[in-house]
């Protein structure tokens, strides 16, 4: 039995009293009936529906699995035409919920992936396992039957690209000739590290963007559900996902521009936010501040509709003056730092104070003081330094902190608590 509701908390103490009394009268009914009862809050809900639906799937081997006694999971030769059909629908249409849980999506026309295309299609009678790495399937659970094993809930973790490329080969009228595909299936429970830890471990062959290797935590699914629930961005945290869907670049959000954007106006770091690249800005240090389950998910997509609206402005305001040091990036930031005091009209905003603002008050005559205070800021550290050029004076912490007294001490922008 399942008692749901969309409480915050736990079940109340009068409903679990009724559930226990209905979980007893239900076996009484008969000598050997079990009855159990769970009580599912909001958050279980949405984990429940952000999961999707569980999926049993049929690989047919050609030759008879080999396992071992450590551990459950298998290891067979699977020939190509049988590949192809566990990978799609009825309707020969790949199935993308196979590849849920990998790290990035298809690559495109790489040389790695025109060289599997080209040994599908080589005439040879050399074996495509023989050159190929094969693909890695994690699941709850797995069983020979005949000369099928039974995968329940099968998941791609690692062959994404051979995967696409046996597709598309066999989708342009392409024969198997007898050749086959090296599977591996491991049964992992969901909960544990084990399923991170086989992702990590059989994508850590080859170069992949910063931060890909989180793609799987769930405060990253959790942040991709809520943009594309609440708002028009796509967050792509599987690198190339979206884009290969053919929605425009304009909507597809990075994790990098997301810690970019977040370390700007939450954090309140602009100068961090340009100076740190990729790769140091979603290494464990910074990660954690940024990616957490502690923010309200509002936030990532406030930080991001407030990054839009200074963009649009700037881009505006520099064909009339040219931008100091020309490049908008090093206005962007600065201004997103200083739209968090502006709105919040605090000393010392906080995420919370941050979730409270207006957005209609970062209108463009605001915006236009914004720019007017940046400018004569970066004027007055040129003077001082001309050396330096705003490019290196917009990545110091120092700066940061002038910009800051500037803003909070005029009265223009009624910064008072």
């Amino acid at each position: 039995m399942i008692y749901a509701s969309k409480a915050a908390e736990g079940p109340h103490p009068n409903v679990k009293s009724k559930g226990d009394r209905l979980r007893r009268e239900l076996e009484k009914i008969t000598s050997d009936a079990e009855a159990d009862i769970q009580y599912l809050n909001a958050a279980d809900l949405r984990e429940r529906t952000a999961r999707g639906a569980k999926a049993v799937a049929q690989l047919v081997f050609s030759e008879t699995p080999m396992s071992t006694s450590l551990g459950e999971g298998y290891v067979c030769l699977a020939r190509l035409d049988e590949y192809y059909h566990f990978i799609t629908s009825e309707n020969e249409a790949l199935r993308l919920e196979l590849f849920e849980s990998n790290v990035r999506d298809y690559a495109g026309s790489t040389s790695v992936n025109t060289a599997i295309g080209e040994t599908l299609k080589s005439g040879t009678r050399e074996d495509f396992w023989w050159f190929n790495n094969g693909v890695t399937i994690v699941a709850n659970a797995a069983q020979i039957a005949g000369k099928k094993i039974v995968i329940r809930d099968p998941q791609i973790v690692n062959g994404l690209q051979t995967s696409h490329e046996v597709y598309s080969y066999f989708q342009a009228g392409g024969q198997h000739r007898d050749r086959s595909l090296l599977v591996k299936i491991v049964v992992a429970p969901e909960s544990g590290t084990t399923r991170d830890r086989i992702i990590r471990a059989t994508n850590s062959q080859t170069q992949l963007p910063a931060g890909a290797l989180r793609a799987t935590e769930p405060i990253q699914k959790d942040i991709e559900e809520s943009l594309a629930h609440t708002s028009s961005y796509y967050y792509e945290r599987r690198s190339g996902y979206y884009r290969n869907l053919g929605f425009h670049l304009d909507q597809v959000v990075s994790m990098a521009r997301l810690a970019r954007e977040f370390t700007a106006f939450v954090l309140l770091e602009p100068h961090t936010a340009l100076r740190h690249s990729e790769a140091l800005l979603l290494d464990d240090k910074h990660y954690q501040h940024i990616f957490s389950h502690r923010h309200d998910l509002d936030l990532y997509r406030l930080c991001l509709d407030v990054h839009t609206r200074i963009r649009r402005f700037l881009t505006r305001y520099a064909e009339d003056k040219p931008l100091l040091g020309e490049t908008i990036e090093n206005w962007l930031y600065p201004m997103a730092c200083m739209s968090a005091y502006t709105l919040t009209r605090l000393r010392q905003p906080t995420a919370r104070d941050l979730l409270h603002i207006d957005l209609n008050h970062l209108n463009d005559e605001l915006l236009q003081r914004m720019a007017g205070t940046l400018d004569q800021n970066f004027k007055s550290a040129l003077r001082n330094n001309k050396a330096r050029g705003v490019d290196r004076i917009a990545r110091t912490a120092d700066f940061t902190s002038r910009l800051r007294q500037s803003v909070v001490s005029q009265s223009r922008y009624h910064i008072e608590r």
